[in-house]
């Protein structure tokens, strides 16, 4: 169970960390995630029964994903280049952790991302998608992860790109993420299914009032990794 609750976290935050947008957008998307690669009902429950959506205002977007356990919300600002999440554990309550500019910029200057654009493309929603294959390198101990996107340059601005895939041109309506480390052969598939244009308010991107900031807790903030 402990592995399987490892997983989940995992999974929450891979599929938070990957619903980002190259052109100005208003509106809303919603995407299904699916396992590939396993029969195991345990890990595929897991996944597809994760609800995802991404709102965006201009260079601002909001990920929600939730499950059965918990909700977890990320905000990016890509103006002012600030980045906070939102965990609502069921039980616990509410957490949230924000970066201001800088401390964005230090959590991120460990890693190293090389975009290959590769001449292969997919309709997704009614958008044409190129694929591209994400390198990520570790500056620390130069260890690498490889994500496949399927970027579309008609949703969004680069600059919301910058909380997860920095410097990418296009938004991925599709990331293929290896779940290799609890999963041999596994993968996670996150798949725009309706890409809807509407209005969405300033306030949506406020946090929470009844939300208990980590940096007050350490031990809770190491709980959830930060």
């Amino acid at each position: 169970m402990k592995k399987i609750a490892l997983l989940f976290l995992s999974i929450l935050f891979f599929a938070t960390y990957t619903l980002q947008a190259q052109k100005t957008f208003t509106g809303e998307i919603r995407f299904e995630t699916k396992m590939e690669g396993t029969d195991d009902p345990n890990l595929s429950s897991s996944i597809e029964n994760l609800i995802n959506t991404v709102s965006i205002l201009g260079n601002k977007s909001k990920t929600v994903t939730k499950s059965d356990m918990a909700t977890a919300t990320q905000i990016w600002d890509g103006d002012k280049g600030t980045f906070a999440v939102v965990i609502e554990v069921l039980g616990m309550g509410k957490f949230y952790k924000k970066w201001d500019a800088e401390q964005q910029k230090e959590r991120m200057k460990f890693s190293d991302f090389n975009y290959s654009y590769e001449n292969e493309f997919k309709e997704i929603c009614g958008f044409k998608c190129q694929k591209v294959i994400v390198t990520i390198t570790n500056l620390e101990d130069d260890s690498q992860v490889e994500r496949v996107l399927y970027v579309t340059k008609e949703i969004g601005t680069a600059k919301l790109n910058g909380a997860e895939f920095p410097g990418l041109e296009g938004f991925p309506l599709m990331t293929m993420t290896s779940l290799d480390e609890y999963c041999e052969g596994c993968m996670m598939v996150l798949e725009a299914t309706k890409v809807t244009p509407k209005k969405i308010k300033e306030v949506d991107f406020l946090l929470p009032s009844d939300a208990k900031n980590l940096d007050d807790d350490p031990e809770l903030r190491e709980m959830f990794g930060f």
